[in-house]
C-alpha cells in the first residue's frame, strides 16, 4: 500500500522537448535479450494498421478533447494527491481507454530500499516472479484500492470495475514527454489504518516514473502539484509481464503500439480499441512450434514460435458476431534479415499470402493487415509460413 509522506511540490526542472517518441520494443522468437528503452526509441516507430503513426503531442491533444463531461466515468471528484483538492475526474478517451490529469507524488514503496522513513517495503501488485515492485527500477502509477463510497457503480473510478488489473499499461505525459507504465500499487482502502491516505485519491506514481518524466522524485520532498496526465489501458491484452529487471524495458516497448493504437481509435479508424484482439497463445501451432515468452513487450501471457520450416503454422481462433469482410491485423516479430510471407487461411480457405516484413530485431514488433470474409461465431485463422524460416513470430491478431 503506499505510505503517508510529505508532498512537497517542486516546480519542474527543466522544459522537456514536445513529442518525444518511442517505437515498440517487444519481441517472440529465437532467444535474445530483452529490449531495452533506448533500442526501443532506435528501432523505428510501429504504425497502426490505417498506416498513421502519432506523436505523443497528436495522442495527448485528442486525449484532451475527448476529456469532456459527457465521457466522464466519476460522478464524485477525486482528490488531487499533492493538492488534497477534490477536482479530479476520469474520462473515458475512446473504448476502454481511461485517462485523469492530476499531481503526481512519489511513491518509493517496494523491493528497493529509500530513506523515506514512511518506505515500505511491499507494494499491492508484485512482477511476474511473485516479488513486490522495485520504485527506484520499475515505472508505476496508484489506483484507490477500493470502492470508498462502497457502491456499485461506485461514483469514483474504481479499477475493478473497468477491466483493470496488476501490471495494467498506462501512457504517462508531462511537460511533453510521455512514458509507458504499470498499475503498481494503491492507495488505502476503507478497511486499513495504516496510512491516513484516501482510496479516492488520484496523482501518484513511482520514483522511476518521476525520473522518467523529470519530475523531483524524492519520497519525502518531491513531486509536482499538477500537469500528469495518465492514460489507462484496460483488458489483458495490456498487462505488462517480466521482472523488477525488465517492466520499464517492457512498458517503455509498448508506447509506440499504444500512440498508434488511441490515435488510431480517437481518430475513428481501426485497430483496437477500435476492434476485438484474439491473443495467439489462445491457438495451437504445428509440431515443433511452440508458445513462448522468453522476450519483452508481447502483450497476454505469450507469442507464438513456429518450427522453422515450410508449412508450419499457427491457429487462432476469433469469434465475430456477424458475418462480413472483416480487417484482421497481426502483431508480429522478425528479427532476421528476411521477410516471412505467410499464407493467411480462414476455416481451411486460403485468402493468399501475406508478407511479414523485417523488424528491427526479435524485440522490435509491427504490425501488418488484410482484409478477409469471416463467418458469425467461431474461426480459425491459420498463419503458415511459405518458407524454410517459418511464420514470423505473432503476437496476436485485432479484428476490426
Amino acid at each position: 500500500m503506499s505510505s503517508i509522506r510529505t508532498r512537497v511540490a517542486l516546480a519542474s526542472a527543466a522544459t522537456l522537448a514536445l513529442g518525444t517518441q518511442f517505437a515498440i520494443a517487444n519481441a517472440h522468437a529465437a532467444p535474445a535479450s530483452h529490449a531495452t528503452a533506448a533500442s526501443a526509441a532506435a528501432a523505428g516507430t510501429n504504425a497502426a494498421a490505417s498506416g498513421t503513426s502519432y506523436t505523443a503531442a497528436e495522442v495527448l491533444a485528442g486525449v484532451k478533447k475527448n476529456s469532456t463531461a459527457a465521457n466522464q466515468v466519476n460522478t464524485k471528484p477525486h482528490i488531487n494527491t499533492m493538492t488534497r483538492a477534490q477536482n479530479v475526474n476520469v474520462y473515458q478517451v475512446a473504448t476502454g481507454v481511461y485517462a485523469y490529469t492530476s499531481s503526481m507524488a512519489i511513491d518509493d514503496d517496494g523491493s528497493d530500499p529509500d530513506p523515506d522513513p514512511d518506505h515500505q517495503g511491499d507494494t499491492t501488485w508484485h512482477d511476474s516472479n511473485g516479488k513486490a515492485l522495485a520504485a527506484h527500477h520499475v515505472p508505476f502509477y496508484v489506483l484507490g484500492d477500493d470502492c470508498w463510497d462502497r457502491k456499485t457503480p461506485c461514483p469514483h473510478f474504481f479499477y475493478k470495475e473497468h477491466g483493470m488489473s496488476a501490471r495494467q499499461f498506462a501512457l504517462m505525459f508531462y511537460n511533453g514527454k510521455v512514458i509507458g507504465s504499470i498499475f503498481g500499487d494503491t492507495q488505502t482502502a476503507n478497511n486499513q489504518t495504516t496510512s491516513d491516505n484516501d482510496s479516492r485519491e488520484l496523482g501518484e506514481a513511482s520514483v522511476k516514473a518521476a525520473q522518467l518524466l523529470g519530475i523531483p522524485s524524492s519520497g519525502t520532498t518531491g513531486g509536482v502539484d499538477n500537469g500528469v496526465t495518465v492514460v489507462m489501458f484496460s483488458g489483458p491484452s495490456w498487462v505488462v509481464n517480466g521482472s523488477n529487471a525488465d517492466l520499464n524495458a517492457n512498458a517503455q516497448g509498448l508506447v509506440q503500439h499504444a500512440l498508434d493504437t488511441l490515435g488510431a481509435a480517437m481518430a475513428g479508424t481501426t485497430p483496437p480499441p477500435g476492434g476485438t484482439l484474439f491473443e495467439a497463445e489462445t491457438g495451437t501451432v504445428s509440431a515443433g512450434g511452440s508458445f513462448d515468452s522468453n522476450h519483452s513487450g508481447f502483450t497476454g501471457t505469450g507469442f507464438a514460435n513456429t518450427a522453422n520450416a515450410a508449412g508450419a503454422y499457427v491457429d487462432i481462433p476469433v469469434t465475430v458476431s456477424a458475418a462480413g469482410t472483416k480487417t484482421l491485423t497481426f502483431r508480429y516479430s522478425d528479427g532476421t534479415s528476411t521477410a516471412r510471407p505467410a499464407t493467411i487461411s480462414v476455416n481451411g480457405t486460403s485468402h493468399g499470402t501475406l508478407n511479414f516484413p523485417v523488424t528491427a530485431d526479435w524485440d522490435t514488433w509491427s504490425t501488418v493487415s488484410v482484409s478477409v470474409p469471416l463467418t458469425a461465431g467461431a474461426n480459425t485463422i491459420r498463419v503458415a509460413g511459405t518458407t524454410a524460416g517459418g511464420a514470423a513470430n505473432i503476437d496476436s491478431v485485432t479484428v476490426s
